[in-house]
């Protein structure tokens, strides 16, 4: 199988010496492989992921010069077919560690806000990248409450037959709440990782700091609070509460935060039963049946 892979780049790319294929990853949208150690290879898995990785190669070669931080720069590319299996991005290899939980809770108070300050300064910049109206029209959830809505009945008639019926009441509370209150819906829209969690956050741990951010499949433009709703997900509260005092815009985002925060799980379920991904299914309904 990784051959096959090997082979779709050497046909776009003759000259490129490969002494080694491993799997790096095996995720949601893209299979993604590592060659020569040094290269990663990612190959979306479904129709939607081409259009998904057009979008995001086009956005970080936008985003590359505004950030101070390593992220992706697509430097191999096949985006001209259509075919699951032949399109594909690559770039150099971001050296690093995932910020996982054990390397999370292996850190003392002071090396935290270091990662908290550098995390927050990332997400200043990314926020703060003036907008092109390009983006606007491509990327930008243009009408977010019709978006929302939207997500909420297909999560009714798709999961609800999944969830049991006291869950069924405190999933209708939590959207209904959200959407009957206008004010959730005026903030200022800028560019958003959206899969800020911890798979994506690389750390060099001898320093420690972090060594850059990856996968901006999911970026979009749209609301900020989203980045600041993976972060309680992945790391708690408490490390947000840190983040505050290098980006003290979080803390008027409360709200819409928690909001946020309250459906990624359901997004995993609804991104399962969609996509046919059982194992995305089954880890998102888990806390609802």
């Amino acid at each position: 199988m990784l051959k096959n892979y090997a082979q779709k780049i050497l046909e776009v790319y003759p000259n490129l010496q490969i002494n080694s294929v491993i799997l790096n990853e095996n995720g949601q949208n893209n299979t993604v492989i590592e060659v020569n150690h040094e290269l990663i290879f990612r190959f979306p898995k479904y129709q939607q992921g081409i259009k998904e990785l057009h979008e995001e190669t086009r956005l970080l070669k936008f985003i590359y010069k505004y950030i101070t931080l390593d992220i992706p720069n697509p430097i191999y590319q096949n985006l001209e077919s259509q075919t699951v299996g032949e399109v594909f991005v690559g770039y150099r290899k971001i050296p690093g560690k995932t910020f996982d939980m054990q390397a999370f809770h292996s850190m003392g108070h002071e090396d935290l806000c270091v990662i908290a300050n550098q995390l927050s300064q990332f997400l200043l910049e990314l926020h703060n990248i003036p907008l092109q109206e390009e983006f606007k029209d491509h990327l930008y959830q243009q009408n977010q409450y019709k978006y929302w809505e939207n997500m909420y009945k297909r999560i009714q008639e798709k999961l609800f037959r999944y969830i049991s019926n006291e869950n069924q009441i405190r999933v209708r509370k939590h959207f209904e709440d959200f959407l009957n209150d206008r004010m959730n819906f005026q903030y200022k829209p800028a560019i958003v990782h959206g899969d800020f969690g911890v798979g994506n956050i690389l750390i060099d741990l001898k320093l420690p700091k972090v060594a850059g951010i990856i996968d901006f499949g999911g970026s979009h433009v749209g609301d900020p609070a989203v980045d600041a709703a993976a972060i309680i997900s992945g790391y708690g509260e408490d490390f947000l509460k840190q983040m505050y005092g290098f980006y003290p815009g979080f803390q008027s985002t409360e709200s819409r935060m928690r909001f946020y925060l309250g459906t990624f799980a359901l997004q995993e379920a609804l991104f399962g039963i969609e996509n046919n991904d059982e194992q995305a299914f089954k880890n998102g309904i888990f806390n609802y049946q």
